[in-house]
Parts: C-alpha cells; structure tokens; sequence
C-alpha cells in the first residue's frame, strides 16, 4: 500500500483530505514559538469563503475567455516586428522633401566616409 502524502494538496484556507480517514480537516501545524496547533476537522458540505469563487455568467466566462492580455492595444504593431529585414531595402520616401532629406543624408553620410578615407590614407604615407 502507498504511504500518503507528506504535504497534501490543501485549499486556499488550508484545508486538505485526511488520506486515512478521507475526511476533510485542517492539518496540524507549529506555531513560531513551538507549540503545535490541533488537527481540526471539517463539517461535510462547509465551504469557508477563501474557498467560494466569484460568480461569473456565461457571457462573462466567454468574455474572459477572448479577452486580450492586459494592455494591449488593438492594431499595435511592435517595433521589431515592423522593421523591415536588413536584406531589404525600406520603402521609398512619399514626398519631395522626404526625398530631398534622404538625398542629403546620403551625400552627408559620403562625405563623412570619404573623409575617414582620405585620413587613413595620410596616416600610410
């Protein structure tokens, strides 16, 4: 025959089913200075309000069950998700001045690696 189990699976207001007699109690248990609190044993049928689950209608258990998690936000996209791959090039820019900007950053951005360039060329002479 198998042992019972050392600790029993207990309710939120602790109660658990005596494995030797199946019936419902409240294991003993040691108080802080030592002395050990009594086994109490349960009523049949008594349900203590820790135990008692909220009242939810159908449409509210359906609700919870499509619900989305907590601070989401219909349509968000996230920032990663949105990048493009680096493989990619990003979509044209829609207007004239979003071209002009992006021309301009990229003779910028030439400039800047030609200059570097012409540097390490002195360093070498």
């Amino acid at each position: 025959m198998a042992r019972p189990p050392l600790f029993p699976d207990q309710s939120a207001a602790g109660i658990a089913v005596d494995p030797r007699t199946l019936e419902r109690v409240i294991p003993e248990s040691k108080r802080s200075d030592g002395t050990v609190r009594k086994q109490l044993k349960i009523r049949p049928g008594f349900t203590p309000q820790e135990d008692v689950s909220r009242f939810r209608g159908s449409r509210q258990q359906a609700m919870d069950a499509t619900a989305l998690p907590k601070g989401h936000i219909l349509g968000w996209v996230a920032p990663s998700a949105a990048t493009p791959p680096k493989g990619k090039t990003a979509t044209p820019p829609p207007n004239k001045n979003a071209k002009k900007r992006a021309n301009a950053r990229a003779k910028k951005n030439a400039e800047k690696a030609a200059i570097i360039k012409d540097n390490w060329e002195d360093e070498e002479d």
